[in-house]
């Protein structure tokens, strides 16, 4: 196993009321209320249906399943809403494609994208802005768009309040998903970009290092989304270890013999992103069926002691998982591969 096992599934995918089944028990996330408990049951788990199957000893079944329309336990339905749960059946890895969605959206709460919303309160623009391309392919857009339109701050500042050049970028590109050039904070963002650029590049720590390619590539990318020109911008083409993590524009960055290829254990994002930029095969140990498939350990700014509610393993080990970041890398990566 990749992740500690532990055995539960997260329900309340985007927009919906968030419940924690775990040991026969449903418990409601926001006040930790235990809403059923089931005695002397076997459960099976379908993740890639949503779904669990309690069998009781006299045969009986409850069975627990999201949809695209609500979250039902024994046929009842706990909360209803609108949203697109696409099968993937013409992609190869439709199973693993379901997982990692259902892991992107039930860290959606109260409209806002999260990392994960045991350990992170408030959304980072760079995990959102990947969970916003999979909102995208999978028409979930409507799940973020009123928190996006709401944003007047240009820096997230949740990196020990830095405010990190990539953010301009990002919160750009979020915007040019649900909406265009005219709205108020674009002005604000290529200006405030203007007066950070140094030699073409945007300066400032990203992640606490000096990625300055990376970030002025994302800010390259979101211009061009929202179809407006730019001339002081100058990407030199170079290899960039760093940089080779933005995989959506492969032709700015040249690569590299540099690349590590263990495996990235603690911020999988990083391995699955260069994986991607250089199209590199991934090995089924990193792909087989399991909940979750996405997590990150010991990041500095989580708060693992909120995670116990789901798991002392977790807690104890500083894991957060799901984790967006990284379940955005796998999916937008499985998605290109061959059908």
């Amino acid at each position: 196993m990749i992740l500690p096992e532990k055995k539960f599934f997260l329900f309340g995918m985007g927009d919906r009321e968030k419940y924690i089944y775990k040991n026969c028990s449903l418990i409601r996330y926001k006040d930790g209320k235990l809403i059923y408990a089931w005695n002397n049951c076997t459960e099976e788990f379908l993740y890639s249906d949503y779904t669990v199957v309690l069998t009781k000893k006299d045969g009986g079944r409850v069975v627990l399943f999201e949809d695209e329309t609500g979250f039902y336990v024994d046929g009842k339905c706990l909360y209803s809403s609108k949203l697109n749960l696409p099968d993937f059946k013409e992609y190869k890895y439709a199973e693993q494609l379901k997982i990692l969605h259902h892991e992107i959206l039930i860290n959606i709460i109260d409209g806002k994208p999260v990392p994960n919303y045991f350990v992170y309160k408030k959304p980072w623009y760079r995990d959102s802005a990947m969970m916003g391309m999979v909102l995208k392919v999978t028409n979930n857009l409507h799940l973020i768009k009123n928190w996006i339109m709401s944003l007047t701050d240009m820096y997230d500042q949740n990196n020990a309040g830095m405010c990190e050049p990539d953010n301009l970028g990002q919160l750009l590109y979020l915007i040019s998903l649900v909406d265009g050039k005219s709205n108020p904070m674009v002005e604000k963002i290529i200006e405030e970009a203007k007066r950070i650029c140094e030699n073409g590049l945007l300066s400032g720590q990203t992640d606490f290092g000096d990625h300055r390619i990376y970030s002025t590539l994302w800010l390259k990318f979101a211009l061009k989304q929202l179809n407006i020109e730019e001339d002081f911008l100058n990407v030199p083409k170079k290899f960039d270890n760093y940089a080779r993590m933005f995989w959506m524009d492969r032709d700015g960055i040249e690569r590299g013999t540099k690349y590590e290829n263990e495996y990235n254990w603690l911020y999988p994002y990083l391995w699955w992103a260069v994986k991607h930029f250089e199209n590199e095969p991934i090995d089924n140990e990193y792909l087989e069926i399991r909940y979750p498939m996405s997590w990150e350990k010991e990041a500095s700014q989580a708060k693992y002691e909120h995670i116990r509610q789901l798991s002392n393993i977790y807690a104890d080990n500083k894991y957060s998982a799901p984790h967006t970041w990284h379940a955005s890398e796998m999916f937008l990566y499985l998605i290109e591969m061959e059908k």
